[in-house]
């Protein structure tokens, strides 16, 4: 019996084994070829186009990557990832174009493209099985993983860095509501008007600290005025003006007081360069809109402490108490 049971225990690790090995003699499923030639550390340019859209364009510019067009704004690494991944996107089911109708695939027209370099790469598109987006570019059809919506569509501003200023930026000015800070004199420290006596240099550092590391959650696009918005910027409108006896009412222009102008964040550089910050809203989240870009950024809802008032320094330590003058003394 007890042989037996030692035949079985050395079948069950000989058939172990021999799984093992023939799982780490399996071979991979071969990968598909590249979408192009091109490796990603060699693009320079990339201008991706939407149809009734303004082309969207980033260069690179030494080390940095910036938006060139339609606006000019440092880029976000992240997103430019999936834009720079297209160029190495694993390629699979190759399709001669002559053996199908490219408007069957959304490539006829394409939905979008994309050109990195000088290789321009049209977007169809999704396979409905495995959720594959048809592509063409250089005369053939290909099916890739269908890159991320936000890096691709026609809205800019998810590719914006999401640093609200540029990496390293050195801070000389500060303007919140209420409050203006700025380097002192020798330079090494910080002056606020109106003083605030709670506030030390610590309390100051922090504050500029927290500007120079300041980056949103996301960012969105600035909303196209309405027709609401319209209304409300109208600065004139026409009403009855009281009657005279006997008279009827005569309508004359009566003015409107416009909308006060939103509060702002301004951050001035050592390059003498502004950012000018709108405060759109505190509640939930902050939310700050840089007007030339028509871009907003989302903050955490605890940045609006951090970047519109200054800290206080922690209080300090709960007195001892006073020693009772009926204990036993040592």
């Amino acid at each position: 019996m007890k042989q037996m049971r030692l035949n079985l225990i050395l079948l069950v690790v000989i058939v172990a084994l021999a799984g093992a090995v023939y799982i780490g003699q399996k071979k991979e499923a071969p990968k598909g070829q590249p979408l192009t030639a091109l490796k990603e550390d060699a693009i320079t340019k990339l201008v991706l186009h939407h149809p009734n859209a303004a082309d969207i364009v980033l260069e690179k510019q030494g080390q940095d990557w910036m938006l060139t067009a339609p606006v000019q704004a440092v880029a976000d690494p992240f997103e430019l990832r999936s834009l720079l991944g297209v160029a190495v996107a694993e390629s699979r089911s190759g399709i001669d174009p002559k053996d199908v109708k490219l408007a069957d695939l959304g490539l006829d027209p394409p939905g979008f493209s994309l050109t990195l370099n000088d290789v321009k790469v049209d977007f169809g598109g999704v396979e409905p099985l495995n959720y594959k987006r048809y592509v063409e570019t250089g005369g053939h059809i290909a099916l890739i993983d269908d890159p991320p919506a936000s890096a691709l569509d026609a809205d800019y501003s998810d590719l914006v860095s999401k640093e609200l200023l540029p990496h390293g930026a050195k801070i000389t000015a500060i303007a919140v509501p209420g409050l203006k800070l700025a380097r002192s004199t020798d330079g090494h420290g910080w002056n606020a008007d109106p003083a605030d006596a709670k506030a030390g240099s610590d309390e100051l550092q922090q504050f500029v600290d927290a500007w120079a590391s300041a980056r949103s959650l996301w960012n969105a696009a600035t909303p196209a005025p309405t027709d609401k918005d319209a209304d409300k910027a109208a600065n004139a409108k026409i009403t009855p003006a009281p009657a005279a006896a006997g008279k009827p009412g005569v309508a004359k222009p009566v003015q409107v007081a416009p909308e006060p102008p939103p509060q702002t964040a301004t951050v001035t550089l050592d390059n003498g360069s502004t950012y000018t910050f709108n405060i759109v809203g505190r509640e939930p989240q902050l939310v700050l809109e840089r007007p030339e870009l028509k871009i907003r950024y989302s903050l955490a809802k605890s940045d609006a402490d951090r970047l519109l008032k200054l800290p206080q320094p922690p209080a300090p330590p709960a007195e001892q108490k006073k020693a009772d003058p009926a204990a036993p003394k040592g």
